[in-house]
């Protein structure tokens, strides 16, 4: 099944771009590269060669699929274990 904007909750981030696009802490704003690795909580972005921890509650991102498209997602609907956010129905 090809990633698209309808199905992207229930794809794996980890090796797409993000983008923090809102955030209760004014320091990840822009925050800006590849998705290095998910928790249930926490989403880690490779920026300017660091490694960032943005707590996925209280945060939007915009993430790039692969075809190129952009698609913003409140960081709330991604709250969970990755394994388990992939079999959820929505």
């Amino acid at each position: 099944m090809p990633l698209t904007k309808r199905n992207i909750l229930r794809h794996e981030l980890i090796g797409l771009e993000a983008q923090v696009v809102s955030s209760s802490d004014p320091t990840l704003l822009g925050v800006y590269g590849k998705i290095l690795d998910e928790t249930r909580d926490m989403l880690v972005i490779e920026h300017m060669s660091a490694a960032k921890i943005v707590p996925k509650s209280g945060s939007s991102f915009e993430i790039k699929l692969p075809d190129g498209q952009a698609v913003i997602i409140e960081g709330e609907k991604l709250v969970g274990r990755p394994e388990e956010r992939v079999k959820r129905k929505r």
